[in-house]
């Protein structure tokens, strides 16, 4: 196997006399799956080489490699300057042996007790976001949003929530919301709340505590969606024309978020099973758990299908879209929101926000537009209430001069 990417026997000598030479072929396979190129790879096996052959001089054998050899190892490369390049990016050394590292967990070759990173956070954290999981349905990427306000809150008041008492609830809220846009500040809220709630439940507070939460102050539907005009929506579909692999990629995610309205959440988890081609629909996913069937429109379906014959990486994996630069696996809503993103940009559109949630609106808006009713408006977009999908029909200003009235004893503009 190695001799693909090195080309001088002595050099290849050297590396399988090594003491990470048992396991170079199958960490270079293990490198191909993963779509690593050929001198990336050439390079990594340099990197895992010295980092197994570094920890042995240190008295650690391959098979009781740990996190912490690894990181004394980014030390050493650190006070010798050799942990990153001149441009700033990581060494070659480092890169290879974090990849060695982590191919060595996969298979299960270390036998060090310390196999696994100490926990980065706190216990009653992980309760908190376990307990949600399952009896709320919350999805992980909501608790990634939940997890540093419930840090914040944690690190000021301690781990004792039995102790916590409602005055100082309040004047955590207060301060934060003081230097804080109202946006962040019911992200806080909402948080501390659904935090409570878990302590409440598995009776580890006071119950009374989840009244001392206030609201924030903020008039409902108050204020008008963020979209794109159908004319700008077109300009940056037409932004991902290119035949480069990224491209086909991103046009078929752009056609989902721009036709159907989804959630960056709901293209990232999109599988393959999830699209019912006979019938030209798909599932989704949704908040709370709430499945949904959506219709898949010729050219959202035609994207989707040229990006899987052409484009998509060959890898054993049920999700729609991967990565498009190794390592190959699925592609997460921020690689979403990038996409949608670098497509406005280069269309060159002014758009009021960028990222995948003013395609979304769009899409809404452009319903409305076209003369579909709130009710359809909302079972597209799977909004719980009708109330949220009202906030669209402010966008159809015609509508609203023919409905509303003159105030008493003034003339109509």
């Amino acid at each position: 196997m190695l001799t693909t990417y090195l080309k001088r026997q002595t050099t290849r000598a050297t590396y399988y006399s090594g003491p990470a030479g048992p396991y170079l072929d199958e960490f270079t396979h293990w490198l191909e799956q993963r779509g690593y190129l050929h001198e990336t790879i050439r390079r990594r096996l340099h990197g895992a080489a010295q980092f197994v052959t570094w920890a042995q001089t240190t008295g650690c054998p391959l098979r009781s490699l740990s996190p912490t050899t690894l990181e004394n190892f980014r030390h050493h490369l650190s006070a010798h300057g050799q942990l990153f390049r001149s441009r700033g990016q990581h060494s070659v050394c480092w890169l290879g042996a974090q990849l060695f590292f982590e191919f060595l967990q996969a298979r299960q070759i270390l036998t060090a007790a310390d196999t696994a990173p100490a926990a980065l956070y706190p216990e009653l954290l992980s309760a908190f976001e376990q307990w949600m999981h399952m009896h709320r349905g919350v999805q992980c990427s909501t608790l990634l949003i939940y997890r540093p306000h419930v840090l914040a809150l944690l690190a000021e008041l301690g781990m004792c929530p039995e102790r916590f008492e409602a005055a100082q609830l309040h004047t955590h809220i207060l301060a934060y919301a003081q230097r804080r846009s109202v946006t962040l500040a019911k992200k806080r809220l909402t948080a501390m709340r659904m935090f409570l709630r878990f302590l409440i439940a598995t009776e580890r507070c006071q119950p009374s505590l989840e009244a001392a939460i206030p609201a924030i102050a903020q008039w409902r539907l108050a204020t008008l969606p963020r979209y794109l005009i159908p004319e700008d929506v077109d300009r940056v579909i037409a932004a991902c024309q290119s035949a480069t692999s990224r491209d086909i990629r991103d046009k078929a995610v752009v056609l989902l978020l721009a036709r159907l309205g989804l959630r960056a959440g709901d293209v990232a988890n999109l599988q393959l099973d999830d699209i019912d081609w006979a019938q030209g629909t798909f599932r989704v996913m949704g908040k709370n758990r709430r499945e949904a069937k959506l219709p898949l429109p010729q050219d959202v379906g035609d994207a989707v299908l040229e990006y899987l014959h052409t484009a998509r990486p060959s890898v054993h994996c049920n999700a729609v879209f991967i990565t498009a630069i190794a390592p190959w696996k699925p592609i997460t809503s921020h690689v979403v929101t990038t996409i949608a993103a670098r497509a406005i940009q280069r269309a060159g559109v002014d758009a009021p926000s960028f990222g995948a949630h003013v395609l979304r609106h769009s899409a809404a808006t452009g319903l409305l537009r076209q003369g579909a009713s709130l009710q359809v408006i909302g079972e597209v977009l799977r909004h719980q209430s009708v109330e949220t999908t009202a906030h669209y029909a402010k966008v159809d200003v015609g509508l609203l001069q023919q409905v509303t009235r003159p105030w008493p004893g003034v003339a109509s503009c």
